[in-house]
């Protein structure tokens, strides 16, 4: 009974002394402990909170993927944009720190690559994927990331990250951890207007009782992956479709009134399209 609690203690010893290693060594999670703390489905939700705790910066964690300057709502394939990653704090942290993941929908493959980074930032590789993260503490809270869209349309790109607002007191004490509570979802730009022409598909909604309904015709029979996104690239509504007949109703969906882009998916092509919900 001794020993078991003395290997407890030894145990939380250890775990307490990699958290602060980590903090010390001014490098990333994934550097210096092999770990995904993005909040991916390969870190089963862990953070930068898994550490680090107690702060009260009143910190958040913001996701914006830019094409010229300009904030995007969908990737075209084989193209350059600049992921910002900001921690706004309402009491200003003495550091920040972050780690970001781009994966594919569905099967969380890496997705797309990362360009040349600034000094402050390195690539790691975790099971053959890429994650971002700073190799040494940043007085700004805004993070600059290039990132080229995969070579084509490999349906949504799910963007995992978590940051953190900390105090440099070398321990994991007073510190606010920060993460997107859902992914930043970026579907492929609409080749569907190419797709409409060719193959007279036709994706439409209608409002009726408060709910949206959309409606999808002279699409093959197949299985189909469907999605609604706000216009911050949330996912609203998703669901698996099994479309046997030329024109196929989905269940009503309640939204509130803004810009909605629909999203199908069929394991090799998406079409969408955007609509504005009264």
């Amino acid at each position: 009974m001794v020993w078991s609690d003395k290997r407890k203690l030894l145990l939380l010893l250890a775990f307490f002394g990699v958290c602060f290693y980590f903090l010390g060594s001014s490098g990333g999670v994934g550097t210096f402990q092999r770990e995904d703390r993005t909040g991916s489905p390969l870190s089963l939700n862990s953070s930068c909170g898994t550490c680090h705790y107690g702060g009260n910066f009143q910190s958040s964690l913001v996701l914006t993927v830019l094409k010229d300057s300009v904030p995007v709502k969908a990737y075209l394939p084989n193209t350059d944009y600049l992921i910002n990653v900001s921690i706004p704090s309402i009491i200003p942290a003495k550091v920040y720190g972050l780690q970001l993941a781009a994966f594919q929908s569905g099967n969380n493959q890496q997705a797309g690559t990362f360009g040349t980074l600034t000094s402050n930032l390195r690539a790691v590789e975790l099971w053959n994927r890429t994650y971002i993260e700073q190799s040494k503490p940043q007085r700004n809270h805004s993070f600059f990331i290039p990132w080229k869209s995969p070579s084509k349309d490999i349906g949504p790109v799910h963007f995992y990250a978590s940051g953190l607002a900390a105090n440099e007191n070398n321990n994991t004490s007073g510190d606010s951890p920060v993460k997107l509570e859902t992914p930043f979802v970026l579907p492929a730009e609409a080749v569907t207007r190419l797709v409409e022409r060719d193959r007279n598909e036709k994706i439409s909604w209608m409002n009726e009782g408060g709910e949206t309904y959309v409606l999808l015709e002279n699409f093959s029979p197949g299985h189909y992956v469907f999605h609604i996104y706000d216009y911050f690239g949330r996912t609203m509504y998703q669901n698996k479709v099994d479309i046997k007949e030329e024109r196929i109703q989905l269940p009503g969906v309640r939204l509130r009134t803004g810009f909605y882009v629909v999203s199908i998916f069929d394991g090799t092509l998406t079409r969408s399209t955007s609509f504005y919900n009264p």
